[in-house]
């Protein structure tokens, strides 16, 4: 028994160690390109949502809430770890929105129907991760 006990040991260690040492580990939840995808489709989801609802109520809304219930799609998005900001002007004719992600952040102005100001930053750099080239057109 004694001769066969270091192949034996030598078995075990190729059945047990051998698969936790060269395991491959995967990435849960979505690739860096996926999520700037996702990042951008959003903002133009937020987007739409204020015009709509500007068009619903005479003004813009700086309420997330507001505009989950006009833009379902957005409810999607939080779970996949984008975050949103959103303010509006007093009079409700402008807003602000931010639209975030581990790998990209969008902020547009909105003055009426038309983008004022549009700044995009790059918080992760991979492949597929890009800003929008062209400002954002009319929802």
């Amino acid at each position: 028994m004694r001769r066969y006990l270091p192949f034996v040991l030598i078995a075990l260690f190729l059945a047990f160690g051998a698969q936790a040492l060269f395991h491959k580990k995967t990435t849960k939840g979505p690739t860096a390109s996926v999520l700037t995808t996702q990042t951008i489709s959003a903002a133009h989801l937020v987007d739409k949502g204020e015009q709509a609802y500007k068009s619903a109520n005479g003004r813009f809304t700086s309420h997330i809430a507001d505009l989950v219930g006009v833009e379902p799609a957005l409810a999607s998005d939080f779970a996949n770890g984008i975050s949103f900001e959103l303010d509006a002007s007093t009079d409700g004719n402008t807003y602000l929105s931010q639209v975030s992600s581990s790998v990209l952040g969008i902020t547009r102005v909105f003055h009426g129907t038309k983008v004022t100001s549009q700044s995009c930053v790059v918080i992760k750099s991979g492949s597929g991760v890009a800003c929008p080239v062209t400002p954002a057109k009319t929802p």
